[in-house]
């Protein structure tokens, strides 16, 4: 493979690896050609391919198997929004182990539009909870949370002690959400986004505006953004709407 650029080699390698599996070239549960084959088709050293290899296995998207080859993984998290779920456990039941990489959580007065769809008065104390989460150590989604802080007092002093929100609701306040309302919608990530999420300024996102419900009583705003090429929505449909 010849250099058009000052872009190391391996890097070369990597990205048009990466590209091959997003685009399907190299389904999720399939294997790579072996090294040597791999130094064939980019006519490249060995410590290239293993430098690309690397770089691919520690963002999730290969694994490599001692004695069996390197598998593509299949790195999007499917969330079925026919059941009341989250994306952390969407991603716990995907086999990720997740975690918070930072977490703060504050008060402050509710605006008119969280007031709304809280149905709560307008400067209500509400209870902000902003997280970084990671899957197997990467990066993979920002959350914010707010929830009417008479609900949840006292939840400054949980910082940092949960990471699946609605779980840490049920079994320390009472508050099982039984019902969702969402809209998702995709946009590119600003400069921030990207610093924070390890990715290019205007990679794809997908930003979920949800509210949860218990009992048909608004719990908590989420809006939530998570890396597009890690994320799919799983949606059913019944009956002819005209």
């Amino acid at each position: 493979m010849k250099s058009t650029s000052n872009a190391p080699i391996y890097m070369k390698v990597y990205n048009r690896l990466k590209n091959q599996i997003l685009s399907g070239s190299y389904p999720s549960g399939s294997f790579l050609p072996t090294e040597s084959e791999l130094e064939q088709i980019y006519q490249v050293s060995r410590t290239t391919i293993r430098k690309a290899v690397k770089m691919l296995s520690d963002e999730g998207f290969l694994s490599v198997r001692q004695g069996c080859g390197t598998m593509v993984m299949d790195t999007r998290t499917t969330q079925n929004y026919n059941q009341v779920t989250s994306v952390t456990e969407s991603l716990k039941k995907r086999g990720y182990e997740v975690t918070t990489a930072s977490m703060m959580i504050d008060v402050i007065p509710a605006t008119r539009e969280i007031a709304m769809d809280l149905q709560i008065p307008e400067e209500t104390a509400v209870a902000r909870i902003q997280r970084l989460q990671l899957a197997d150590g990467n990066p993979v989604t920002l959350m914010e949370n707010y929830v009417e802080y008479a609900k949840v007092p006292d939840i400054e002093k949980h910082q940092g002690h949960f990471v699946a929100l609605y779980q840490f609701l049920e079994e320390t306040y009472g508050l099982t959400i039984d019902s969702t309302r969402d809209r998702i919608s995709a946009r590119s990530a600003d400069f921030m986004e990207a610093q924070v999420l390890g990715i290019e300024p205007k990679d794809a996102l997908l930003v979920i505006h949800r509210i949860t419900y218990c009992q048909d009583h608004p719990v908590s705003i989420d809006h939530v953004r998570v890396i597009g090429t890690q994320y799919e929505a799983e949606i059913s449909g019944k009956g002819r709407s005209k």
